[in-house]
């Protein structure tokens, strides 16, 4: 399926661009990171998470889900025993799905916000325009990649570099096409 609209892929990371240690923890990340998806949400249709970045999500408590409650929200999970006791979640088993449903509802800026999975089949589909990052002053020599699983490559445009507070640097990149 070739999708139309726009699509952003959006992750805090470590200098080295890793987006958690080897178990999956990420208490290495700015809180600032949170606030600036938060931000950017604003300006799309839809947030796209792989389940565990969402069990991630969960986990750090209410506070938390209580700032995505006005999102629409698409979960990727291969698991199709979820029960959703979020009104504004959608759980897709697939890639295509996700876009069949993003069609359907008339998203056409989707927001990919991890994990490593999730960005690698969106990169791997051709269909991303726009990559961010936000660097945290932090460096990790082992942990779990921005991207993992099958190879792609592409070439970067530079759009543009924002000084964030908590000494994070926030770098826009557009996908040469």
């Amino acid at each position: 399926m070739n999708f139309k609209g726009k699509v952003t892929i959006e992750m805090a990371c470590s200098i080295n661009g890793l987006i958690a240690t080897e178990d999956g923890n990420e208490d290495f990340l700015s809180y600032r990171g949170w606030e600036i998806m938060i931000e950017l949400l604003k300006e799309y249709d839809v947030l796209i998470w792989g389940r565990k970045t969402w069990d991630n999500i969960i986990s750090w408590g209410d506070e938390y889900l209580k700032d995505l409650k006005d999102l629409n929200i698409i979960i990727l999970s291969s698991k199709n025993s979820e029960t959703n006791r979020f009104p504004n979640v959608t759980y897709c088993n697939s890639i295509d799905e996700c876009l069949k449903v993003c069609e359907k509802m008339k998203y056409e800026k989707l927001f990919i916000s991890g994990g490593a999975t999730i960005n690698n089949a969106f990169m791997e589909k051709g269909i991303v325009d726009n990559i961010i990052l936000n660097y945290n002053p932090y460096v990790l020599n082992k942990g779990i990649p921005l991207f993992e699983g099958n190879y792609f490559e592409n070439k970067l445009k530079l759009e543009k570099i924002i000084k964030e507070k908590e000494d994070i640097v926030q770098v826009h990149y557009s996908i040469v096409k």
